[in-house]
């Protein structure tokens, strides 16, 4: 619990408390939609199947769907995920839920957060690692492409979406409400006027809620499939509206 009063400690002398830090102004590329320019296919790439050669070219579906993701992780807009980063999104969930240092409910935050941070984005597996754009994405095709996730239960069990699910169910009752989807709509700087379409989209049942297998099945779409067209499934916009090409 002590490095929980130590992050507030740090952040209120870094202004952070008093309102999250916000955006950079997105590139313009971003503002756009991104470019759609086909280019080079990356060395790395060049081995890979077709279906993942395409997503892995400038402009691909998939490349846009992952900038989305991307960029809401990448708070300073500086082209790198740090834990500077991660903490900002942490003390945002803090401002919006009025937690307190030292209970249960920001310690489970932070370590999930930490957590998250340094077994999928830093390569250090520590705090101290940094993840660009390329690395994502290079990181994200070849895992995809080397089969680490052959179905949905395996990926499950081998990336960090049942602690992001816990992140984003804050009463911890096994699902998320359209209060608990606001709270990680606003924590990460997402547009507003998007929250309720992505919520029914990923709500497959219409039950007002979103249930776990519903929020696993989402990501599982999201980070497997080379594309983002219509038909894709729940999770098309996972993290907002995908730009169209």
């Amino acid at each position: 619990m002590q490095r929980g009063g130590q992050l507030l400690v740090a952040a209120r002398g870094r202004a952070q408390l008093s309102a999250p830090r916000p955006l950079a102004s997105a590139p313009q590329s971003a503002v756009q939609g991104y470019a759609t320019t086909v280019e080079a296919l990356p060395e790395w790439a060049k081995d890979l199947p077709p279906q993942w050669q395409a997503a892995a070219k400038p402009g691909s579906s998939y490349r846009r769907k992952m900038k989305l993701h991307f960029d809401r992780i990448d708070v300073d807009g500086n082209g790198t995920v740090e834990w500077d980063d991660i903490e900002q999104i942490i003390m945002a969930y803090v401002i919006i839920r009025q937690l307190r240092p030292g209970t249960p409910e920001f310690e489970a935050l932070y370590e999930g957060h930490r957590f998250v941070f340094a077994n999928f984005w830093s390569p250090n597996k520590d705090l101290t690692g940094q993840c660009t754009y390329d690395d994502m994405i290079r990181n994200m095709i070849l895992a995809n492409n080397a089969g680490l996730w052959k179905n949905m239960d395996e990926f499950v069990e081998k990336t960090p979406v049942k602690m992001t699910f816990a992140l984003v169910d804050a009463d911890g009752d096994g699902t998320i409400s359209p209060r608990e989807f606001m709270e990680f709509w606003q924590a990460h700087k997402l547009k507003q006027e998007e929250c309720r379409p992505v919520f029914e989209e990923l709500d497959t049942d219409k039950s007002g809620i979103i249930t776990r297998e519903e929020y696993h099945a989402a990501f599982f779409n999201w980070f497997t499939t080379p594309h983002a067209d219509e038909g894709h499934g729940p999770g098309k916009n996972l993290w907002g509206i995908v730009p169209s090409a």
